[in-house]
């Protein structure tokens, strides 16, 4: 499963919408929905991905370490290429 597919799932089980975890996260809705469709690229690069995965996580009853490090695989696996280092 995917980061952006895990997050979705997270969600859902949680009973949030993209609007509430907007809230709670102070995330636009737009950029939790493309996170979820798997595309960070919105997120302003790899290093405030890994930031706003770290910080969505505890809302969303996920690992932090865990979700960024699966993160750093797909990024690896060129899943989330945008120039930045992936480490």
């Amino acid at each position: 499963m995917s980061v952006g597919s895990r997050l979705e799932q997270a969600r859902v089980a949680a009973g949030l919408s993209l609007e509430d975890l907007a809230q709670i996260s102070k995330l636009r809705a737009s950029i939790l929905r493309s996170m979820e469709s798997g595309d960070f690229s919105h997120c302003g690069g790899l290093v405030y991905a890994r930031g706003q995965l770290r910080a969505l996580a505890p809302v969303l009853n996920l690992d932090p370490d865990a979700l960024v490090a699966e993160f750093g695989l797909e990024v690896q696996d060129g899943l989330h290429g945008s120039g930045d280092d992936p480490s």
